[in-house]
Parts: C-alpha cells; sequence; structure tokens
C-alpha cells in the first residue's frame, strides 16, 4: 500500500491546509495510507490523532531568528531531528512527503530526498522562509498560493494552485445557531478576535488596552491562545475568552462575527476569504505576513503593530461596525483575490506525483 508522509508543525498556519489535502485525497484514493511529522509542542497532534493518522514528534531543530544559545546547539539538534527523521522514514515507508513550510520539514524532505524519495512543498505565504527554500531544490514540485513572475526559488519552477482550505464550500451555521453555542447575544455585532494558533500576546494586550470601549458597540469573542490570557479583562459578561477552538467552534466563531481582528498567516487569511469574513490584520512586525497582506491590496484592513496598535484597532473596528456595505464588500474582495478551495486542486497534483512512484525509493518519469 502506497503511503504518503505529511510535514507540518508548530503552528496552525501549515496545519489547517494540509489535513483539507489529507481529507480530499482520502475521498479520491481510499486505499492510499497516511501518516504525519508535526512539532513536540504544537497543537497540531490532536488535530492528526482525530483524523485517525499516525503521528510522530519531531524534536526542534529551528536555526534561531535572533542571537540564542540555541545558535551553538542546533547544529546537534538538528543532527537528532536528521536521525528520527531517518526512522520515521524507515518505519512508515512512505511514498510521497508533502509539506506547506515549516522548520520540520526540513530534515524529513532532505532525509527522504537523499533516500529517492519524491517529495513535494507547498509555498503558502508570499515571501518564502528559510524553511522552503532550504527544501525547494530537493523537491519534484514546488507549488505556490501566490503567482509570480520570477520564481522566488531560482531556478526551480512554481506552478500556482487554490490555497486548500478546511472551510472551503461547507455549510455555515446560521449567526443564531452560532451565537447560541458560543453563548452570544444574536442580536448584538459581534467582534471574533485571534492571533492565530498559538495566540498573539501583543494582539491580546491591545485589546484589553480599548476593551471597555470596544464593548460600548460590540460583544467579544476572544481566542487568546493558551497562557496568553489577559487576567483582568476575563470576568467582563461579554468579553468571551476562550484559549482554543476546535474545527466546529472555529467555524461557529466566524459564523457569529460580523468582523474579525486577527494576524496575516495564511492559513487564516484563506479561512476568511473562503467564508467572505471581513477582516482587521495585524501582521507581526518584520514578518513575511505583512506581505501577505500588501499582495492582497484593498481586500483586507491593515492596522501596522505600534505602541498605539490599541486605539488603532478601536478606530477601524468601530469604522466598519458602522458601514455595513464596506465590511461586505471586503469580504467579498479578499474571496475574490484569494482562491481558494477544499484541497482537491492541491490533491490531485500531489496523488499525480504520488501515481509516477514504483515503491518507496524509485520514481518512473
Amino acid at each position: 500500500m502506497q503511503k504518503i508522509l505529511f510535514c507540518g508543525g508548530g503552528t496552525l498556519g501549515p496545519v489547517t491546509p494540509l489535513l483539507a489535502v489529507l481529507r480530499k485525497m482520502r475521498q479520491m484514493r481510499p486505499d492510499l495510507g497516511f501518516a504525519w511529522v508535526g512539532t513536540e509542542y504544537g497543537p497540531e497532534a490532536a488535530l492528526v490523532e482525530a483524523e485517525g493518522v499516525a503521528f510522530h514528534a519531531l524534536p526542534r531543530a529551528a536555526w534561531p531568528r535572533y542571537p540564542s544559545k540555541r545558535w551553538l546547539t542546533f547544529p546537534f539538534d538538528y543532527l537528532r531531528a536528521s536521525k528520527m527523521a531517518r526512522q520515521i522514514l524507515d518505519d512508515e515507508q512512505a511514498s510521497l512527503v508533502v509539506s506547506a513550510g515549516g522548520f520540520m520539514q526540513v530534515p524529513v524532505i532532505r532525509a527522504a530526498a537523499k533516500q529517492g524519495i519524491p517529495c513535494a512543498v507547498h509555498q503558502l505565504d508570499y515571501v518564502p522562509l528559510l524553511s522552503n527554500k532550504a527544501v525547494a531544490g530537493k523537491c519534484r514540485l514546488v507549488t505556490s498560493s501566490f503567482a509570480y513572475s520570477k520564481s522566488p526559488f531560482g531556478d526551480v519552477k512554481v506552478i500556482r494552485v487554490a490555497t486548500p482550505c478546511r472551510f472551503s464550500g461547507v455549510d455555515m451555521p446560521s449567526r443564531k445557531d452560532a451565537a447560541a453555542s458560543l453563548n452570544l447575544d444574536p442580536l448584538r455585532p459581534t467582534l471574533f478576535v485571534f492571533g492565530g494558533g498559538t495566540g498573539a500576546l501583543a494582539l491580546n494586550e491591545a485589546i484589553a488596552s480599548v476593551l471597555d470601549e470596544l464593548l460600548k458597540m460590540t460583544q467579544i469573542v476572544h481566542l487568546t491562545g493558551k497562557g496568553k490570557a489577559i487576567g483582568h479583562a476575563l470576568k467582563h459578561r461579554d468579553y468571551h475568552v476562550h484559549d482554543f477552538f476546535d474545527e466546529t467552534q472555529m467555524l461557529n466563531a466566524y459564523a457569529a462575527a460580523d468582523l474579525v481582528v486577527s494576524r496575516g498567516g495564511f492559513g487564516t487569511l484563506s479561512e476568511m476569504a473562503a467564508l467572505k469574513i471581513a477582516a482587521i490584520v495585524v501582521p507581526i512586525p518584520q514578518s513575511p505576513w505583512i506581505e501577505n497582506v500588501e499582495a492582497l491590496g484593498d481586500a483586507v484592513r491593515m492596522v501596522r503593530q505600534t505602541e498605539n496598535l490599541g486605539n488603532d484597532i478601536l478606530k477601524n473596528v468601530k469604522d466598519l461596525l458602522a458601514d455595513n456595505h464596506e465590511r461586505q464588500s471586503l469580504g467579498r474582495r479578499l474571496n475574490g483575490v484569494l482562491p481558494v478551495d477544499d484541497g482537491a486542486a492541491l490533491a490531485g497534483i500531489w496523488l499525480d506525483l504520488a501515481a509516477r512512484v514504483d515503491g518507496p525509493s524509485g520514481y518512473q518519469s
């Protein structure tokens, strides 16, 4: 039986698109087997295991962006991760390795390429990070959510495909039902705030700084991330704090919301595009997320993270809650400029690649 090994974790950014592809592959090829390599600490293990897929945790082996003692330990960390990656590949006998970014893919894809196992990677962010640059040349196929006039991977060709999204084509719950599931008033405007799969402390603090003013015009669902809630704000009746949402809860939060405030991770942007959600986006400073948002033009409201972040968010929330036409137009524009699907396009391309595999270490062109 052929088996496809997925790599993704640390945050939900690369995980939720890959889950959409896995589900579509399972529908298209019920005979395939699947396994997953993720991180030891990220939120992905429970989601993957809920799909009935074997999960392997790889030790941290990321090059730190800033000066750190891990610069000294990195070579040893990487060797340990590479050794474990080889063991996972031997145990799973994968026919194809696929990923959508993240540092933990590097030792797996490099080990797989050495063994002759075909690999494929999808580029989610507009500007590739080091992790994808490190493996693009080892892959038989590189795809992207964006069209480039020139490949960001040098001589490696990049094919644009629709971004896989777990909420593409799903039936949205009614606002009334979604609000009831989250103990909200369906007749009151609702703001949904979240900073990604692991939360965002700076965003949480900014919301807390203007919470009283926000609550004069809206109720708030705030997905803070584990351990990142702002303590003094927890008791307000219209401030609904959660540290984690599963897929059903996330869809309900989107359905209940008039407006979303979030970061600019591409998984989040694609979900809001699929559901035509109006978004205020606060990218992480000096991160590729800024280029993600800039590439989308006027389809989202971007707010830069500064010392005045709370007040800047407050102003944009106030403007958009008062302007139904512009709020609805934002959602439609985002849906128009960011093509998404249920994973079918990428699943088809990757399955075509898998069909040319002759055993775990052979490849027929």
